[in-house]
């Protein structure tokens, strides 16, 4: 029961955080994105308790597919998920459970509300067309490929250092963790939002237990920075590559912000050796 209750809201986050970025209706997407926050802390707290009892749990879920063709049926999709979450927790007196409850039940019932939304969802339909850019066949290869890989590593990141903040007793370290994850989030938002204008919008592919837990921390840092390394030299790459002055403005944003990153990633490193 605990194991697959991890799994469930594991699965919830993901659903309503995707069909934030699937509907076009501005309000509505930032509406169901502050929910998926609310779910993503869930799990959190979940994973904090698991760890300091010793329970057994894991990141690994099912695979989610995207097909709702109106934003009615996102809101439904999502609902399913939450409503699967109310009926593993109980209601025993634990403030936790309590709370988790409380917002289930007011997040289900505004996205029930909206169950008859008939606006069209364009997120999946393969279009590859983004905010009216012209770009030649290279510059749309090289900028697909980037976003199916990035918005998976970005997703990683976010599993590995939410895992990583909630094991370390360092208080600075778990800081250091939660800032990346929060700009890991910024950084997925973005891709995301950029795959539905294209109509390629997924759900990156399953993270493992072999990628996100560590038996060494130093060696975890060390290999964290060389790989932002590398997301610095794919957003240097593709800034080359998209023949568009604000895609490479923003592609250069990016790698730029990667700096940040690895900064962050050294403080955490001296601080264990």
């Amino acid at each position: 029961m605990q194991k697959r209750l991890f799994v469930s809201v594991h699965e919830a986050w993901l659903r309503l955080l995707f069909s934030s970025f699937a509907v076009n209706d501005r309000e509505w997407a930032e509406k169901l994105y502050d929910y998926s926050e609310i779910i993503y802390r869930h799990l959190r707290f979940i994973e904090t308790i698991y760890v300091a009892k010793n329970i057994e749990y894991s990141y690994e879920r099912p695979a989610i597919e995207l097909n709702f063709k109106t934003e009615g049926e996102a809101a439904l999709f999502c609902d399913e998920a939450l409503e699967r979450v109310e009926k593993q927790l109980s209601d025993n007196g634990d403030p936790l459970a309590k709370r988790m409850l409380n917002d289930l039940g007011f997040i289900r019932s505004t996205l029930k509300r909206e169950f008859e939304r008939s606006e069209k969802i364009t997120a999946f339909d393969k279009s590859l067309t983004l905010d009216g850019y012209e770009l030649e066949k290279s510059s749309l290869d090289a900028l697909v490929m980037f976003l199916f890989e990035e918005s998976y590593k970005e997703y990683e990141l976010i599993v590995i250092y939410s895992y990583a903040g909630t094991v370390v007793e360092d208080k600075r370290l778990s800081e250091i963790f939660q800032i990346l994850i929060d700009e890991s989030k910024f950084h997925l938002k973005s891709f995301a939002r950029m795959m539905a204008k294209m109509g390629i919008l997924a759900v990156p592919r399953m993270v493992t237990q072999e990628i996100y837990k560590f038996e060494s921390l130093k060696k975890f840092l060390e290999d964290g920075i060389e790989e932002e390394k590398g997301a610095k030299e794919q957003c240097r790459a593709l800034a080359e590559a998209v023949d568009n002055e604000e895609l490479q403005n923003f592609f250069n944003f990016i790698n730029f912000q990667e700096d940040y990153h690895i900064t962050l990633m050294q403080e955490a490193l001296e601080r264990i050796e």
